[in-house]
């Protein structure tokens, strides 16, 4: 009897829903969290800087105050007089006014135990006289902190330094500071939950995922077949990576295919023009070296006739030596298109073929290209035609070109035998498709792209698609 088991359904927390409504709280919780402390402190700051500008101000008044007694006769140098402009003066709960001379002494303090006496050694007292007018922290004697503002009273150099207990301004806040704690508890607390939850089910199933990933470097595509756990999406992550890694190892082979056919493709051409070179040119130089010999004899023995007739046959043949040189350097390297310019390059490659006929269609703003552009698009061409003209047995052949404001369009198209289309990009080179690897090759490192479209009995087209950057100046 078989049985068929089924796996068992993933328990609710380690859906990757779960997790992702848990990471959310989280960062709300921490946000709420930096939010109140953010609040708290800033309220703070906020309450700092209202009693600095409220207390300076009052500082100012009194100064001028001050100021004005000293012009009128009601206070005098001696401080008689301050106690009664400053009596009115309303400081908080524990917050004092006094005066201050020029070298730090008291002209005037509320106790007055500290009246008269040598005040510079306090923080508040030695930068209220590094500056006219401002807001410091300062301390009491008893060591609380205060917050310290202060005026400066005309020309007497006095300073009027309003001061206060720190805090007077931010115990009302405070009450609210003592909740942050159990803020900071809670969210520690979910901070745990989640990263276990997450760490059993998201993280360490990745890490297993990544160093399984980390030895396709090394060439072991094994690694990828172990299941790593984890939530359904990291499982079908996995499964897309396999797919991915069989991918490329589909791609690896074609590749090797291709450099294998390029290579034999590349010693095929070295030895056809080896060949080309030794039994035409090469002989073609020797008979010429010959000829002349006979000529030159025939001019020592004064035949002037048969020199001449030498000597133009030898012409004829060093012509032809040279147009065959031209050909073979046409088949190395394309001299029309550095000389001349893309589109006298492929109208020369069209009129070179003679049968079938081929047909030039140029749209657009014809310009020069970057070399890259021009070079790749001259070798796809030149690629498509011979492919038309060798192999599809094409009675028509048209070569498009398009010159687009971001891209060079080039399509060649023919009403020959057709192909089937393999799956993929990468059965191009199992299939013997050495010469479309090629030009796919050459385009994609361009950043473009190539189109082939093709059916048994039906033709092909071919269809390459350049970024450009277009150049002053046209063909």
């Amino acid at each position: 009897m078989n049985e068929t088991t089924t796996p068992p359904r993933s328990r609710w927390y380690r859906r990757l829903e779960v997790q992702l409504w848990l990471w959310a709280i989280l960062p709300l919780t921490l946000a709420l969290v930096a939010f109140t402390l953010t609040g708290v402190y800033s309220h703070q700051h906020a309450m700092h800087e209202f009693v600095a500008e409220r207390d300076t101000a009052m500082a100012s008044l009194y100064a001028r105050q001050i100021e004005d007694g000293l012009a009128h006769g009601a206070v005098y140098l001696d401080g008689t007089g301050i106690s009664l402009i400053v009596r009115d003066a309303r400081i908080g709960k524990r917050g004092i006014i006094y005066v201050v001379d020029n070298a730090g002494r008291a002209v005037f303090h509320p106790d007055p135990a500290l009246a008269g006496e040598d005040l510079s050694y306090s923080p508040a007292v030695k930068r209220a006289l590094e500056a006219l007018t401002g807001s410091v922290a300062g301390l009491f004697p008893d060591g609380t902190e205060t917050i310290a503002s202060f005026a400066t009273v005309g020309e007497t150099r006095w300073r009027v330094i309003v001061e206060e207990p720190v805090d007077d301004v931010i115990v009302p806040i405070l009450r609210f500071s003592s909740l942050v704690p159990m803020l900071v508890g809670a969210a520690v607390l979910l901070s745990v939950v989640v990263l276990y939850f997450s760490l059993r089910t998201i993280v360490r199933p990745l890490q297993r995922l990544v160093s399984a990933s980390t030895k396709i470097t090394g060439g072991e595509f094994s690694g990828l077949q172990i299941d790593v756990g984890g939530v359904e999406e990291i499982r079908d992550l996995q499964r897309a990576l396999r797919d991915m890694i069989e991918r490329i190892r589909r791609y690896q082979e074609s590749m090797r295919d291709y450099i294998e056919g390029i290579t034999r493709g590349q010693e095929t051409e070295r030895a056809r023009l080896s060949r080309e070179l030794h039994d035409q040119t090469v002989q073609d130089l020797i008979a010429m070296t010959q000829r002349l010999q006979l000529a030159s004899r025939a001019l020592e023995r004064g035949d002037v006739p048969t020199a001449l007739d030498t000597l133009r046959a030898t012409r004829a043949l060093a012509q032809n030596t040279l147009n065959e040189l031209r050909r073979l350097i046409r088949a190395l390297r394309p001299v029309y298109l550095e000389d001349l310019g893309f589109l006298p390059a492929l109208e020369m490659l069209a009129r070179e073929i003679q049968t079938p006929p081929v047909e030039l269609r140029v749209s657009g703003q014809p310009r020069r290209l970057g070399p890259d552009v021009e070079l790749a698009a001259f070798r796809v061409a030149q690629e498509a035609l011979t492919n038309a003209v060798q192999h599809a047995r094409a009675s028509q052949i048209t070569l498009a070109v398009s010159f687009g404001q971001q891209e060079l369009m080039l399509s060649v198209d023919d009403d020959g035998m057709g192909f089937a289309l393999p799956d993929g990009p990468d059965s191009l080179t199992r299939e013997g498709h050495f010469g479309l690897v090629g030009m796919r090759e050459r385009v994609l490192l361009l950043g473009g792209s190539l189109d082939i479209r093709s059916e048994p009995g039906r033709g092909t087209r071919i269809t390459a698609r350049i970024p450009i950057e277009s150049k002053v100046g046209n063909n």
